[in-house]
């Protein structure tokens, strides 16, 4: 689980994790490898992959449809310099509470 606080900026290069059991933000739900390319795609084509990965990890994940939900998702995803640096893919698919509160359990499987 992380625990992002609200002064995190456009470009992440860490987030601190904590337990699920301890107060925290959000949770990291999937980890989905871009594979359209090995070129840099861009923000809106990395964005527009990563909405649609994102959405359908959601549901196997919380147990019920994003739209259906009291949490809200959001994704992270791959700079162009975290791109020809590090070899980054990854799209970093998140939950957390719509209202912007505090969990203090893993939202796995909770049907919320």
């Amino acid at each position: 689980c992380l625990m992002a606080g609200a002064d995190i900026g456009p470009e992440v290069t860490g987030i601190p994790t904590v337990d699920c059991t301890k107060e925290h933000t959000h949770e990291l739900y999937a980890v989905i490898p871009y594979d359209q390319g090995d070129v840099f795609p861009g923000l809106a084509a990395l964005d527009t992959f990563a909405q649609r990965v994102c959405v359908g990890a959601f549901e196997n994940y919380v147990g019920v449809s994003p739209f259906d939900s009291t949490l809200s998702f959001s994704w992270l995803t791959p700079t162009l310099t975290s791109w020809n640096n590090n070899k980054d893919r990854d799209i970093l698919c998140v939950v957390g509470p719509f209202d912007g509160s505090t969990l203090t359990a893993s939202v796995k499987g909770s049907g919320r």
